[in-house]
């Protein structure tokens, strides 16, 4: 897993941002993409004297993803489709990490195609696999490097995709939990938003889950 490149698309905000930083920590090459390059470059410029190590680049979208290993999808939902269909054609061989939760007004709901996930994976088809990951963690605590990153749960239907994405998610200092096939995505995605009531109920920006009672070491 060294000399890891992964784009970041519609990694212009929150989590986008925060990823960028966190992965950069290990030395991982972060690419963020936009659909307007100067903005991405902007992002860059204010993410730099934060960075610990690694290398950081902003640009197209579709410029983003031409060196990338891994593909991080980090858009809202009303802009996921459109985002996939825009990469269609250009992700051949790489593995896509959809981060993406449908939400309505910060209320959870399934689309039509099961989850974001499963949607992703329609359009796509056979050109990649996409992974799911990072849904119930905070962009607040992705951002702090220094802190550990809490359980992830990563689901998706290709067991060797599903793994790599495992160990990146290892590396950037979270517990990684195979949650299951696609078909468990709806259920992952819509922690977030349970996640998302429980901050403003308890007035906080650090709500996760915990998997207990199974093993004890980071990769299950």
């Amino acid at each position: 897993m060294d000399n890891l490149n992964v784009a970041i698309v519609g990694g212009t905000g929150n989590l986008g941002s925060a990823l960028a930083l966190r992965l950069g920590a290990p030395g991982v090459k972060v690419i963020i993409g936009s659909r307007d390059a100067q903005k991405a470059q902007s992002v860059v410029e204010t993410l730099k004297p934060k960075m610990r190590a690694g290398e950081l680049q902003g640009t197209t979208n579709r410029q983003a993803v031409q060196d990338a290993d891994f593909v991080v999808i980090a858009v809202p939902y009303e802009g996921q489709a459109q985002m996939v269909q825009d990469l269609k054609g250009q992700v051949s061989g790489k593995i896509i990490i959809d981060a993406v939760v449908p939400l309505n007004k910060g209320k959870p709901f399934v689309p039509q195609a099961g989850s974001a996930l499963q949607e992703a994976q329609q359009i796509l088809g056979d050109e990649a696999p996409v992974i799911g990951a990072l849904h119930n963690v905070s962009a607040v605590d992705v951002s702090d490097v220094d802190s550990p990153l809490g359980d992830v749960l990563v689901c998706g239907d290709n067991a060797e995709a599903k793994n790599k994405v495992m160990e990146i998610m290892t590396r950037i200092g979270a517990r990684a939990f195979d949650g299951g096939p696609a078909g468990n995505a709806y259920v992952v995605e819509g922690l977030t938003g349970v996640i998302i009531h429980l901050n403003r109920k308890y007035k906080s920006k650090h709500g996760s889950i915990r998997i207990t009672g199974i093993g004890g070491d980071s990769k299950h």
